[in-house]
């Protein structure tokens, strides 16, 4: 991947990402309790987990679906709700860098299921 190929995570970068995934008919998930539909986007993310001391843990997941606002991820340990992460989202089209904040973890199977909602910067 060249470097040009690595995006920050911003409104645009996500539209334009999930703007290449509606081309092919697609039907998004239900929107349940969401503000913004879901599409199935597997691959991966890399999680940069701070600890009690303030050091970074690297984690790696698979994205399980992503939208304007956010991203599912299934990781092997899971991640307190309310906490800051950087996130590194990789797709075939791009590599997206940025931060997200822990909205839920759920168990599921051997891991768990956490909603990433993104924190975009602002201009």
């Amino acid at each position: 991947m060249d470097a040009d190929e690595i995006l920050p995570l911003t409104p645009e970068t996500i539209a334009n990402l999930l703007g290449t995934r509606r081309l092919s008919e697609e039907e998004p998930g239900e929107l349940q309790h969401r503000r913004a539909a879901r599409w199935a986007f597997p691959g991966a993310v890399e999680l940069w987990v701070p600890d009690e001391a303030g050091r970074e843990t690297h984690q790696t997941g698979v994205c399980h679906n992503l939208s304007e606002g956010g991203v599912g991820v299934r990781c092997d340990e899971p991640l307190a709700v309310g906490l800051t992460v950087p996130i590194a989202i990789h797709q075939p089209e791009a590599s997206l860098h940025g931060k997200g904040v822990v909205r839920h973890c759920t168990p599921r199977g051997k891991g768990f299921l956490v909603g990433i909602e993104f924190l975009f910067a602002e201009a």
